[in-house]
């Protein structure tokens, strides 16, 4: 029998540890006719074919975004 909250409390071990936030919001990603951008290194930064290109030329961005590295190359 499992105690009360055990299988919140183990989903939310499991996510953590994969690496996924347990409140992910969408990846987004600037349109393509964007012409301002922020300054931080960050999906809703970039138009997706220029996110796409900085997760070709520097591992640690696509290290550290996986899912919108994935995102951003597959269009």
């Amino acid at each position: 029998m499992l105690i009360p909250g055990a299988i919140t409390f183990v989903s939310a071990l499991l996510l953590q540890a994969a690496g996924i936030p347990q409140s992910a919001e969408p990846i987004r990603f600037l349109p393509d006719d964007a012409q301002v951008a922020c300054r931080a290194i960050l999906p809703q930064c970039f138009r997706r074919e220029d996110w796409a290109r900085l997760c070709r030329d520097q591992l640690d961005i696509r290290e550290a975004h996986p899912v919108a590295c994935e995102l951003a190359e597959e269009s």
